[in-house]
């Protein structure tokens, strides 16, 4: 009986140092990152490292430079409100031109209409489309926008593609009519910009066509 209650003791012993040694060890021993210490009990864990936070209002911007190319308080930073000086010719690349913005409208251009959820031109429009281009043959300084324009009814993205098909059959008619390919420009603005805002069969009538504009 002694001796059986010595080894129990000497069990009871070695597990406690043990466990005791696992607690020392942690994590580390384990091969896992140690996480910080949130309690003073915690001794196994590391302390927080505050050095390598990052905090933007620590850091320091170096001087720009002054005139001279050395830098110092001379050339400081435009104050809030203020624009930067402009930047030195050349050292930026030129942007694309941009098209030239059409002057208007020209009376003798008269406006193509058409047939409901239809890019054909009836006979009427064909009629229409030949005093147009025998007016742009005499004008052959001009430049011209063609507009395609639908009614409300539809998608906006159905819309926008029905204008461009109507401003591409009216530029092929007038190509076929001997205006030059060159001078005529399409766009389409779908049910974006209606002659008449009512929603009835006048208006949409009114609003399916396809105009001009000269540059």
């Amino acid at each position: 009986m002694i001796q059986r209650s010595r080894r129990n003791r000497l069990i009871r012993h070695a597990l406690v140092a043990l466990f005791g040694l696992a607690l020392a060890v942690g994590p580390v021993g384990c091969g896992i990152s140690p996480k910080e210490r949130q309690h003073w009990w915690q001794f196994w864990r590391t302390k927080p490292d505050k050095t390598g936070i990052y905090k933007p209002d620590t850091i320091t911007l170096p001087p720009a430079p002054d005139a001279s190319g050395l830098g110092g308080a001379s050339s400081a930073l435009p104050a809030p409100g203020q624009l930067p000086p402009p930047p030195v010719p050349g050292t930026l690349a030129e942007p694309g031109a941009l098209r030239q913005a059409p002057q208007g409208a020209v009376a003798e251009l008269r406006t193509v209409y058409f047939d409901f959820d239809s890019a054909d031109l009836t006979g009427e429009a064909q009629q229409t489309l030949d005093a147009d281009a025998a007016w742009m043959l005499a004008h052959p300084d001009y430049q011209y926008q063609i507009e395609g324009h639908t009614d409300e009814r539809g998608t906006v993205e159905y819309n926008l593609n029905l204008g461009d098909r109507r401003a591409k059959a009216v530029r092929e008619y007038l190509v076929s009519r001997g205006v030059p390919a060159d001078k005529l420009h399409t766009i389409s603005y779908g049910e974006e910009r209606p002659i008449d805002p009512a929603s009835s069969e006048e208006a949409w009538a009114k609003n399916r066509r396809v105009q001009f504009l000269v540059y």
